[in-house]
């Protein structure tokens, strides 16, 4: 499998809804938001097209449920760990970890509706807010760590940016399938980004233990 292709679940008992919306998330992440048709989504799930619209009212509706699932509990997430009275070395790792493990457990892709072509369009417009919020916070985190003089002397924005695609990658590779080694393989993601950015990387093991320790963060 190359880093573009994407495994579907295998085929078991789920509703025509819960077939739409993991079909469509392949489709918007293999050809984006505007290289999909409600056609080619029905095509996927193999249905009719008119019978998607017995489940949504159009192909936004869909899109903003595939956002919701997505990014609005990444937001919360993310909220949540800034707040938290924390180191930003250890709130960084908490939050790439819990990141790794909700998008690897996720039954859809989420990458795909990230594009700002999308996000500035009339129907993902209203996203943007939501999605310059999680940039907000997790800049801040990281700038607080630059700041501090735990993370690299570098600028924050290439930090954060270096960041969203590690977490973008290990997305892509690890598809939608889950395994036994998630939350293994979130340490191991979530342990790369931090030996990257940090100025003392011999505190990784430290880091990470203070990391686990905190309740709540360890799935979605």
């Amino acid at each position: 499998m190359t880093i573009t292709e994407f495994s579907r679940p295998a085929a078991h008992a789920s509703s025509t809804r819960e077939r739409i919306l993991r079909e469509a998330s392949i489709l918007f992440t293999q050809h984006g938001y505007f290289g999909t048709s409600t056609r080619e989504i029905a095509g996927a799930v193999g249905i009719r097209q008119p019978s998607i619209f017995h489940h949504f009212d159009n192909k936004a509706a869909i899109a903003e449920e595939l956002l919701e699932y997505g990014w609005g509990s990444t937001l919360s997430q993310l909220r949540q760990v800034a707040a938290l009275d924390e180191p930003a070395e250890v709130r960084l790792y908490t939050f790439c970890r819990w990141a790794m493990v909700h998008v690897v457990t996720s039954p859809y892709q989420l990458v795909g509706l990230t594009d700002y072509n999308f996000l500035n369009s009339a129907d993902g417009q209203h996203w943007l807010p939501r999605f310059e919020a999680i940039t907000k916070y997790l800049r801040d985190i990281i700038t607080n760590g630059v700041a501090s003089g735990v993370f690299i002397n570098e600028d924050p924005e290439f930090i954060r940016l270096m960041v969203v695609g590690s977490l973008n990658a290990h997305h892509r590779v690890k598809t939608m399938a889950p395994s036994e080694t998630v939350e293994l393989d979130a340490e191991k993601g979530a342990d790369y980004i931090l030996r990257a950015i940090m100025a003392d990387s011999t505190r990784l093991d430290s880091v990470r233990n203070a990391s686990l320790t905190l309740a709540g963060f360890v799935a979605s």
